[in-house]
């Protein structure tokens, strides 16, 4: 929804990726981080920001300069305010020039697995449907922000999305505070909404400069077979960061090896919206034996929404390797014996080889409709087509893409292919 005024199997995706790769380096230069690029022209600041949280006073600067929606034809420094909230919150009050991305539009139900899941990562029609609604192109900085009385969750969570679609992280931003941070900060909130003119951007413009983000999540596979690893002495070095609410009763059972923390625990004394200083995050993590040494870091909450909170920290402040695992308890506990998932599968069981079990505490089975043709399909965990999500989301990603120029320069309104 948006309002206005009017790590898996990708074979296929290497392939394209070099040889895409390969012709562009000497055009922009990076080829050893595909998801980065140079700016090409010296009036682009809205990459050059310290992490991807910013504040208030540098979103304002980048209002009065004319950046924020703007219709310049040659701009390669368009910035966008997203608001994750709902209509109500919206409607009561908002940073000016901001847009409503409807926070029930972050999620949908997929096929994942042997079964369909909700709150999973959008896809490829969809989130291209939200993009040009909300006038975003190739030279777009997006900034996701929060109504007043919500939670900073919601912003990361758009975050996560756009991440998991392919955008640089230099082009995504989530401000500190959210709206409450703005109006701290001294500026104004408005009930006006901006006039918005559509773009013709596809995800798929991405693909001639930045990698498909299927590394920025986790299918049920890939973290039982994490969690696997760490019950067979942790070989990879990495960890698991549980982030669901100190009151939910689920709590009582957990993955295996899985550092119990709070989504919350993060946040500045008496706020929903700001997160502590760096030094402070880096502190909180080490306390469940996270640190820049790492390999990667699962992160999972209930419903994947509170577990994004810890990705962007990891990701976009301190930028140390993390997964969502968006589909989190409520999918991790469907798969029991008692619903008749295959052996491989199940997560009230040991690891195979092992005496240690796949879940700790006291495990309640959730409810679960198997899907008849996946669950006579795909016996393994390791069996690339059941991450069924990255794979139809990958190929929408590489095939067809639109012919864009990298958001550091070229044209001004995306590659237009139609999607």
């Amino acid at each position: 929804m948006f309002r206005q005024k009017n790590k898996t199997f990708r074979p296929a995706w290497w392939g394209l990726s070099l040889l895409t790769l390969a012709g562009l380096l000497s055009f922009w230069g990076c080829f050893d981080n595909p998801t980065s690029y140079e700016d090409l022209e010296a009036d682009i600041v809205t990459t050059k920001t310290p992490t991807a949280l910013i504040e208030p006073a540098t979103l304002k600067l980048w209002m009065d300069e004319g950046r924020v929606n703007s219709t310049d034809p040659d701009s390669r420094d368009k910035v966008v305010v997203l608001n994750v909230s709902d209509s109500a919150h919206f409607d009561a009050g908002h940073i000016p020039s901001s847009q409503l991305y409807g926070y029930s539009s972050t999620f949908e139900v997929r096929l994942e697995g042997v079964a369909t899941v909700g709150h999973m990562v959008v896809d490829g029609p969809n989130i291209d449907a939200l993009l040009q609604g909300f006038g975003i192109d190739s030279h777009t900085t997006v900034v996701f922000t929060v109504s007043d009385g919500l939670d900073l969750r919601q912003a990361t969570r758009g975050y996560f999305t756009l991440r998991y679609w392919g955008f640089p992280k230099e082009r995504l931003k989530v401000l500190q505070g959210g709206d409450v941070g703005w109006v701290a900060a001294g500026y104004h909130l408005t009930i006006d909404e901006a006039d918005i003119a559509p773009s013709t951007f596809c995800v798929r413009d991405l693909a001639t400069y930045s990698d498909f983000g299927g590394d920025q999540r986790a299918s049920i596979g890939e973290v039982i077979t994490a969690v696997d690893g760490l019950n067979n002495g942790n070989p990879d070095n990495i960890a698991i960061l549980d982030v669901r609410s100190i009151g939910d009763p689920d709590r009582v059972a957990y993955m295996a090896n899985a550092g119990l923390d709070a989504w919350n625990a993060v946040y500045a004394a008496g706020t929903t919206t700001t997160l502590l200083p760096t030094a402070d995050l880096k502190v909180h993590l080490a306390d469940f034996g996270i640190t820049s040494a790492t390999n990667m870091t699962y992160v999972y909450c209930k419903s994947g929404v509170k577990a994004t909170v810890a990705y962007f920290i990891l990701d976009g402040i301190l930028e140390w390797p993390t997964r969502v695992y968006d589909g989190s308890w409520k999918q991790w506990s469907t798969y029991t014996s008692d619903n008749g998932v295959g052996t491989d599968w199940q997560v009230d069981t040991d690891t195979p080889g092992t005496t240690s079990p796949r879940t700790g505490g006291t495990l309640t089975s959730g409810s679960m409709v198997l899907d008849p043709v996946a669950n006579s399909l795909y016996e393994s965990v390791d069996d690339w087509r059941a991450n069924q999500i990255e794979n139809e989301d990958l190929e929408y990603f590489s095939s067809g893409a639109g012919g864009g120029t990298p958001p550091a320069g070229g044209g001004g309104t995306g590659g237009g292919s139609g999607c």
